[in-house]
């Protein structure tokens, strides 16, 4: 019984020693070559199968090996215990050790994820050189070529070394990040007739005077695929939900990055928003209404420029809606353009004052008669009314004497 004893205790030494050397190599190279599978390439994508699986077996293997060894030193007790059932016995021993799947389990079975032709996927390993290791699935590669990007990515596993005493848990060898780069587009206004939300979405803002200045906005953005690091290491992945000593949490193998519309519906609005208030405070009421076309240039020119620091394309930005004023000063301007179109008017006839006076003269001797009250008329018929008003004024202050009354 003490050899046996003996026995068991080396065998387990001899385990725990050739893990302690096994799974670290394992885990280096599973990491590696799962990103083959991001590969347009057939080769690589068995070659990363095939080794990923041997990795799999020969990580489980030891545990076979030492479940193997107890059972024949203690074969002879359990068979005079038991008898028949020790085969039983045995074989229930061995398939306790059979490989099992998941990300953190005492098996290992295959876990799959589909990278949609919207999104990019980078696979980084957990451990080692991940920053020389790490590969990316280059779909706008197939883009280019008129091909729709796919891929079926499975999670390599490998033993974490401690975490189950004699028996290991499986953990993945990396991480699977996906970015999704679904195109974006929004139309900021107040109304709640048209725009992309019913809300009231315009900006406020406000001129030198601190006379108010809402404007309605319209832009697109999208994500290209030779952004996506940049992007996902600005705004990063949506977190996992639990507890983060969960080992559930912890080894968790797949994270999304946050969605554009997100970052843009909160991080670009407010940003956008900063751009085309700087620049209306920057100009009196006047001047930002003169000068629309030179502020959307510049904060087109600003926002371009922010966006492609984090990862984010611009594909367009520009008014989509009138300046809205409060009542007051809409009212204000209305009436001060009113007057100055009447005062362009009345300037650009001025020149032909007299030949309206003579025009008007040889109307009213024409139309002279009993119902005439011998006066020149102060209108021409057929004139609109806003132009007949301003002729009236011209031909009051110039008309000629009226003529004599008729003899009898």
């Amino acid at each position: 019984m003490f050899a046996r004893i003996v026995g068991s205790l080396a065998a387990i030494g001899v385990y725990g020693l050739t893990m302690m050397l096994l799974l670290p190599r394992l885990l280096l190279s599973s990491g590696q070559v799962a990103g083959g599978q991001l590969a347009n390439s057939d080769a690589s994508f068995v070659g990363a199968s095939v080794q990923m699986g041997l990795n799999s077996r020969f990580g489980a293997l030891p545990a076979v090996v030492l479940a193997i060894v107890l059972l024949a030193i203690w074969w002879k007790p359990l068979r005079q215990r038991f008898g028949g059932r020790s085969m039983a016995v045995g074989l229930f021993l061995l398939a306790g050790i059979a490989p099992a799947q998941a990300y953190y389990d005492k098996t290992d079975y295959t876990e799959a994820y589909t990278i949609l032709p919207n999104e990019s996927a980078f696979w980084i390993p957990d451990a080692g050189a991940n920053k020389d290791s790490q590969t990316q699935f280059d779909s706008e590669a197939y883009l280019n070529a008129n091909k729709v990007p796919l891929k079926r990515f499975i999670v390599p596993h490998v033993k974490l070394q401690g975490s189950g005493g004699w028996y290991d848990f499986y953990v993945p060898a990396g991480r699977l990040i996906i970015v999704d780069r679904t195109t974006y587009s929004r139309e900021w206004v107040d109304s709640a007739e048209r725009g992309t939300s019913r809300k009231k979405e315009g900006f406020p803002c406000q001129s030198i005077e601190g006379l108010n200045i809402t404007v309605g906005i319209s832009v697109g953005a999208s994500v290209s695929e030779a952004n996506a690091a940049k992007y996902l290491g600005r705004f990063g992945v949506l977190p996992i939900t639990g507890d983060r000593t969960n080992p559930a949490v912890i080894f968790n193998s797949v994270y999304y990055s946050r969605r554009l519309a997100e970052v843009m519906d909160d991080v670009g609005r407010k940003k956008v928003q900063t751009l085309v208030c700087n620049e209306i405070a920057s100009r009196t009421f006047d001047k930002a209404n003169a000068e629309a076309n030179q502020i959307m240039e510049a904060v087109s020119k600003k926002a371009t420029d922010y966006f492609a620091s984090v990862g984010i394309t611009l594909d367009f930005i520009g008014w989509a809606d009138t300046f809205s004023f409060d009542k007051e000063v809409q009212d204000s301007v209305n009436r001060r353009y009113i007057a100055s179109q009447d005062k362009e008017i009345a300037t650009a006839l001025a020149p032909y004052a007299d030949t309206i006076q003579k025009l008007a003269a040889a109307s009213a001797l024409r139309s002279f008669g009993d119902h005439s009250d011998g006066k020149l008329p102060t209108t021409i018929v057929g004139l609109p009314p806003d132009l007949g008003g301003l002729l009236g004024t011209l031909l009051r202050t110039g008309a000629p004497p009226a003529p004599p009354p008729p003899a009898h």
